[in-house]
């Protein structure tokens, strides 16, 4: 008998009936989650009028909605592939900036559907509170400091330990959150690289704003630090790609 998959746990069948059925029992799976294939096309026996055996994929049928709508680690992986992906295209004139809120925006739902399929109570809470602490560092303290300090025609050696410090601290706070996403990443998925890619980060954010901060002046920075975002970006992506299943302590 052929029929449709109508969610991970029933079946459609041809002859109007509703089969349920264990994910065990579908021969080709492969690994694949069955939240991403809603829809596809299977071919399987029954012995019983409500339960489902036997069952063959015959036709998949992978779509955006159900990648978006799944909490699963395979539909968090694409979705975070996706969004770190579209950073690429931020740089596109008028349209980059629509670009990367999509990608934020994937990028977002990737980590509450790790969370979700994860149960894990603080990667999102961690997550919001990144986003927020990290707004209030940049718009509220950093570019004002930014801004003071271009101003001052004569900085004295108190005022540059002063301002050093102060940036310093912004920075930190601004790295906590972040480092606790990243941590509790690494730990879900088994992978370092989540923290390789985390402290590559963090290392070159300074560098390029050294270069900023010396009017174009200090290349070198800029080179090392462009570089070094390179570096964490593809980090990244392969610690996702390679995220397939949650690791259990």
């Amino acid at each position: 008998m052929q029929g449709k998959i109508l969610s991970p746990q029933l079946i459609s069948g041809d002859d109007g009936k509703r089969y349920e059925y264990d994910k065990n029992d579908v021969i080709n799976l492969d690994g694949k989650d069955l939240a991403l294939l809603t829809g596809s096309q299977v071919e399987f026996l029954s012995f019983d009028k409500r339960v489902a055996k036997s069952i063959y994929i015959i036709a998949e049928n992978l779509n955006v909605s159900s990648i978006l709508s799944a909490d699963s680690i395979s539909s968090a992986r694409a979705k975070a592939l996706w969004g770190i992906g579209l950073l690429i295209f931020s740089f596109i004139p008028y349209i980059g900036l629509i670009i990367a809120i999509v990608g934020f925006v994937l990028y977002s739902m990737a980590i509450y559907s790790v969370s979700k399929a994860a149960a894990s109570k603080s990667l999102f809470k961690n997550y919001i509170m990144a986003i927020i602490t990290i707004f209030l560092c940049v718009f509220v303290f950093l570019m004002p400091a930014i801004m003071l300090l271009a101003n001052i025609e004569h900085v004295d050696i108190f005022s540059s330990v002063i301002t050093v410090f102060v940036l310093a601290m912004i920075a930190l706070i601004a790295a906590i959150y972040p480092y606790k996403i990243h941590a509790e990443l690494a730990r879900l998925s088994g992978s370092s690289l989540f923290l390789w890619a985390f402290w590559i980060f963090v290392v070159s954010v300074p560098l390029l704003f050294v270069f900023i901060m010396s009017f174009g002046f200090a290349f070198s920075f800029f080179f090392q630090g462009f570089a070094g975002l390179i570096i964490a970006w593809v980090l990244l992506f392969i610690a996702w790609w390679r995220f397939g299943k949650v690791e259990k302590r």
